[in-house]
């Protein structure tokens, strides 16, 4: 008759034989004194307390990540400071809401993230057909750190992967997705009509402006202002609309055509 041994703790299994020769299963566990595997965690030392007071948000910048630290429930958690589910304008998480069950929300998409594990909690409440549209697993997890406090400091664990380079900061853009093909995120590149990609427009030749003087700019600023003003005023006495308009009007082409002058007199010095 096979008879079966149980222990408490993690599980290991190996074959044993019985006295009447048939194979069974013998379960070991570890004792709770056992080894244990050793922590690769390493806290180093970020900031004192108290820059962070407690009912605030602090955004900071930390081995290529843009990073958010705020308090929550009498602790310190640390997040991404930009919502993966929004787009290249991103607003951030600084004014963002925080639920009773752990989660914050995304200020443009209402989606909401476990504050403690980054996972999408609810995707585009609002928004049935976008939620179809783009389905959730496009979308990659929240960035959550470890972080802790003692009485006089902020501690980050600083062997976190993705301070080596393995996940670019979420400042919004194509690789807000899981596969980094976000096409709501691209930025068009512009270029000139007539024009191929790339290619520089030339140099334009600068207008010298040293030809005129300060004195003379503000002499004529303020000849043309007082003509403008005499002019009005006697139009108006004599009730004569028609001057008025006449007035301006030949007034405005006169000091256009003297600054198109002007210009066109730089830009063939400048050649």
């Amino acid at each position: 008759m096979a008879t079966t041994f149980r222990a408490a703790m993690a599980p290991c299994k190996r074959a044993v034989r019985t006295s009447k020769g048939r194979r069974t299963r013998l379960a070991v566990r570890a004792e709770p004194g056992g080894p244990q595997p050793a922590s690769t965690t390493q806290w180093t030392k970020l900031m004192p307390l108290d820059e962070v007071p407690p009912g605030t948000r602090k955004l900071f910048s930390y081995g290529g990540l843009s990073l958010m630290l705020f308090w929550y429930r009498n602790e310190l958690y640390c997040v991404e400071s930009r919502s993966p589910a929004e787009g290249a304008y991103s607003e951030g998480f600084q004014d963002a809401l925080l639920s009773q069950e752990y989660t914050i929300e995304c200020p443009t998409t209402k989606t909401t993230f476990d504050i403690r594990t980054g996972k999408i909690m609810d995707w585009y409440p609002d928004n049935p057909a976008l939620a179809f549209l783009t389905p959730k697993d496009t979308c990659r997890d929240l960035v959550v750190v470890k972080v802790k406090t003692d009485d006089e400091a902020v501690y980050i664990d600083a062997t976190d992967e993705r301070f080596q380079g393995g996940q670019s900061p979420t400042k919004g853009g194509y690789d807000t997705s899981i596969e980094t093909n976000n096409v709501f995120g691209l930025e068009p590149k512009m270029y000139v009509e007539g024009r191929s990609p790339g290619e520089l427009e030339p140099d334009r030749p600068m207008v010298d402006t040293k030809k005129l003087s300060p004195a003379t700019l503000a002499v004529s600023t303020v000849a043309i202002a007082v003509l403008a003003v005499t002019g009005t005023a006697v139009c108006l006495y004599y009730e004569n609309l028609v001057a008025l308009g006449f007035f301006w009007i030949t007034g405005f082409s006169i000091v256009a055509y003297f600054i198109v002058q002007f210009a066109s007199e730089g830009t063939e010095d400048g050649m």
